[in-house]
């Protein structure tokens, strides 16, 4: 494990993976989870492309309070490390929606190939920023954690 801080663990991990977990109430209180292929920014807002029209979508239109969950894929109970996150999402709009697609493009240049330039130009852009986070990383020991509240 280089010695990084722990912002810089957080970095360099949402870099590098490309997935995460999506966790919405619906309308009735119902939970829903949803995969996401994400990117972020450097205020570790993760942003995802997905339709209005999934449950998902629908559900945070309603009611933003969102978790989500991003982990290396480790079978190894000494390699498992990852973030719990809470915070809102939102569909974004005009000049946000742009510039959170350019960040999409530079880490998924297949989108820009067909069918997938037709097809994200018909689905919805969305950012979930995070409020607070959970670092769990056994690397540095069974059980490890780091819990932070994100200002903004």
């Amino acid at each position: 494990m280089p010695d990084l801080s722990v912002d810089q663990q957080i970095e360099t991990f949402l870099a590098t993976c490309k997935t995460a977990s999506l966790a919405t109430v619906d309308a009735h209180g119902n939970p829903c989870a949803a995969n996401i292929q994400y990117v972020h920014d450097s205020h570790w807002r993760l942003y995802w492309v997905s339709s209005a029209t999934s449950a998902h979508s629908v559900n945070l239109g309603a009611k933003p309070e969102v978790a989500m969950t991003t982990y290396a894929h480790q079978d190894e109970p000494e390699q498992i490390h990852g973030l719990q996150l809470l915070g809102f999402a939102s569909e974004l709009k005009g000049d946000e929606r742009a510039t959170a697609l350019a960040l999409y493009s530079d880490k998924y240049p297949f989108i820009a190939e067909p069918p997938f330039d037709g097809l994200i130009a018909q689905q919805g852009m969305y950012c979930f920023t995070p409020t607070w986070l959970r670092w769990i990383d056994n690397r540095q020991g069974f059980g490890w954690k780091f819990e932070k509240s994100i200002e903004r």
